[in-house]
């Protein structure tokens, strides 16, 4: 007979399977960074609460003239945050320099005069124009506007000349903090007046609801990208967010923009402008979904730009008042124009905030 082999026997195929799909054993590393992450999503959402909270609160009891007077302090605090950080950045460049010290108070003068100028010319425009006690009118107010920014430019060439004579460092510190001063009006204070002229012309409800909408989009980035994120979508700018953080919190704000927007406006919407309610609220949940973030991503980007983690420490979790309203921001000026392309008229509007 023919010699027995004396090979062993194979492992069973499905024990084989069962040991390579076990998942290695959680480490103390992976149960940490849990419960980094859970402990930091805690931390944001608690102060988003209480701010949402207050915010209505507010709201309630002083209407649209309370939500005025928010809206400027929200422009100083960003106007100041973001100016703060590019003008950190250029004295760290060269942090012996008594000569960029002492013209510190004249930019800063030069930097607040700007800030007045745009005000004056966007928020504080539509305050005035829709206020009865005001008694200016719109020529009025563009022969001022107009005359401080000349008054601005002249300055600020004269600044130009007098930093030019302290050497080439200096003279680019100060084209670089006057470029930032003039991208920060642009964006945050331009953009961030068209709450004023929606509030003013269609409602506190278009403010507020678009608002809720970002929060949502926002959240569910965040949960989505903390549960299911393995792909970056734009590492270098933003390492955080997550291919998937993203694409959920599209689902998640379009799927809820209608029932949001019925819940927010309630009886004023009447059955026979049901479908053009609907698809405003479809287009607001795509736009906040897919540009809105971009915000947030530029927001970053200037943070990273200038060495600084966040633009403040006002709010715990969230960084400064940039950090928290940069995709808010990005979406104020797409509602009004929004809006007004779809006929939404100021009666049923005002009707919805009541």
């Amino acid at each position: 007979p023919p010699p027995e082999s004396q090979s062993q026997p194979a492992p069973p195929a499905a024990t084989t399977a069962v040991e390579a799909a076990q998942a290695p054993p959680l480490t103390a590393d992976h149960t940490k960074n849990l419960s980094a992450k859970l402990s930091n999503a805690w931390e944001r959402t608690v102060p988003a609460v209480l701010m949402l909270a207050a915010a209505t609160a507010l709201l309630k009891f002083t209407g649209t003239a309370g939500l005025t007077v928010l809206i400027f302090a929200l422009q100083i605090g960003m106007y100041h945050e973001a100016t703060s950080v590019i003008e950190q950045f250029h004295i760290n460049s060269d942090p012996g320099s008594l000569e960029l010290k002492k013209m510190s108070l004249i930019d800063n003068i030069e930097k607040w005069w700007w800030f007045a100028t745009v005000i004056l010319g966007t928020s504080g425009r539509s305050v005035l124009m829709n206020s009865s006690y005001s008694g200016i009118g719109e020529a009025a107010i563009d022969l001022v506007v107009y005359g401080m920014a000349a008054i601005g430019l002249v300055v600020a060439v004269l600044g130009m000349e007098a930093h030019s004579r302290s050497g080439p460092l200096m003279f680019r510190n100060y084209l670089g903090g006057v470029a930032g001063c003039h991208f920060v009006l642009l964006f945050l204070v331009g953009q961030s007046s068209y709450w004023i002229k929606t509030v003013q012309e269609f409602g506190l409800s278009w403010v507020l609801y678009p608002a809720l909408l970002v929060i949502v989009n926002d959240t569910m980035a965040y949960v989505f990208g903390l549960t299911m994120g393995k792909h970056k979508l734009l590492p270098r700018l933003s390492p955080k967010k997550t291919v998937e953080g993203f694409a959920g919190a599209l689902l998640s704000t379009v799927g809820i923009s209608i029932p949001l927007l019925r819940w927010v406006l309630g009886k004023s919407i009447a059955e026979a402008d049901s479908k053009m309610y609907a698809k405003l609220a479809l287009t607001l949940g795509v736009f906040i979904s897919l540009v809105s973030p971009f915000g947030g991503f530029l927001a970053s980007a200037v943070k990273r730009a200038h060495g600084a983690k966040d633009f403040g420490k006002l709010i715990p979790g969230h960084g400064g008042v940039v950090d928290r309203f940069d995709c808010q921001i990005v979406t104020a000026p797409f509602v009004f124009l929004l809006l007004k392309f779809s006929g939404v008229t100021g009666v049923t509007a005002e009707a919805a905030a009541a």
